[in-house]
């Protein structure tokens, strides 16, 4: 049963007050809800289905029930101009996360198991404004960014509890809740966008950046693995062509920051060590389309 409720109040002409609530699931890929074992040959990592029973696992990989909860205020200023904040709170029964085996200490082995119950709360804020205000020449030309910062709380199990206080370092304090993984801090997106419909030319750059992010549950011998930020700027332009406009050409330009992809492990008063980094380098497409 999947109840869900929204509420909305017109607090004048341009403004809404929403409030929802909804209870969702997610269920596991195909490859967690498995007896798939899978090595990297170039990492030598070993990745374990969900399904084998293997230390203090067994092997029951569960769906993940959600409870969410939306407070949103939005304001509309003119055509696709707006501005919104939102609060918003989640509680997980059952996630599933990435975990390092603890029993295989002789070999790096991952599987996805359901951990502790879990909360993330948050705010969210939203703008899409025209130039056009400053000033009528460059009405075409319009910004826009939704910024969401996040905090999520994981209750440890005991065996990662117990796994960590044995790991636990002089200074250390292990505390029995952590972040959740996959969870960023922080997300930002913006952009700069060009849209002249009477020209039939569309273009914009747009950039989009992630905060630090556990991505592997380590605990005890083994240190939580990391996602660093990556800044992705990337740029788009579409002119359509002709005066019925079938045809188009676009033009697009990805990393243009040139940005790798890191992760790294992390442990307490401990140099990081990379767990993976991956360069996409930068890539230009040039497309053409026509439509009959």
């Amino acid at each position: 049963l999947f109840p869900s409720t929204n509420l909305s109040y017109e607090l004048g002409e341009d403004q809404n007050l929403r409030l929802a609530y909804s209870r969702t699931i997610a269920r596991p890929s195909f490859k967690e809800l498995s007896f798939a074992q899978i090595l990297d040959p170039v990492s030598d990592r070993i990745f374990n289905g969900g399904l084998f029973a293997i230390g203090e696992w067994d092997g029951n990989l569960r769906e993940t029930y959600i409870n969410n909860i939306d407070l949103r205020w939005e304001k509309y200023m003119g055509l696709n101009e707006m501005f919104s904040a939102s609060l918003f709170y989640k509680s997980f029964q059952d996630p599933i996360e990435l975990v390092r085996i603890q029993v295989q200490q002789t070999s790096s082995e991952f599987q996805p198991r359901n951990v502790g119950d879990g909360e993330v709360y948050g705010a969210e804020f939203e703008i899409r404004k025209s130039l056009g205000f400053i000033s009528e020449s460059i009405r075409h030309f319009g910004i826009s960014t939704n910024v969401t910062l996040v905090r999520s709380v994981i209750d440890m199990t005991e065996q990662e509890f117990i796994a960590r206080n044995n790991g636990e370092k002089e200074g250390q304090n292990v505390d029995d809740t952590r972040d959740m993984a996959g969870q960023a801090p922080y997300i930002i997106n913006a952009g700069f966008t060009y849209d002249n419909a009477e020209a039939g030319l569309d273009a914009g750059f747009f950039y989009n950046v992630k905060g630090e992010t556990l991505t592997a549950v380590g605990g005890g011998l083994f240190p939580d693995v990391y996602s660093q930020p990556f800044h992705s700027l990337n740029f788009s332009l579409n002119k359509r062509l002709g005066e019925e406009g079938k045809s188009s050409v676009s033009l697009n330009v990805t990393n243009i920051l040139d940005d790798s992809r890191d992760e790294f492990y992390q442990g307490f008063n401990t140099a990081d060590q990379i767990f993976s980094s991956y360069n996409e380098h930068r890539s230009i497409s040039v497309g053409y389309k026509y439509s009959f």
